[in-house]
């Protein structure tokens, strides 16, 4: 069984311009947050879905506080979730 502390769990960013989509996403992945930003915003002048995927992670995605428990608690339903109890 791994650790919680290797757990990841996808929210919404802190640093956030618009809603944290962005910035929750290069977190997760471990990517820069402007880039990540860059490569949405144009691919979004070319193309519709880029615009819809990011209101739908904004209205999915969950918005927590930055505490320890809370992120405690959030790997420890992925961890249930994956081992199934």
């Amino acid at each position: 069984m791994e650790s919680l502390d290797n757990v990841k769990v996808l929210t919404r960013g802190e640093s956030a311009i618009l809603a944290g989509v962005c910035s929750g996403i290069a977190e997760y992945y471990n990517l820069r947050k402007n880039s990540i930003r860059l490569a949405f915003l144009l691919t979004s002048l070319f193309f519709a879905i880029p615009v819809f995927a990011y209101v739908v992670l904004w209205l999915v995605l969950p918005k927590y506080p930055t505490t320890e428990a809370m992120a405690r608690h959030l790997r420890r339903n992925k961890l249930q979730r994956k081992y199934g109890s």
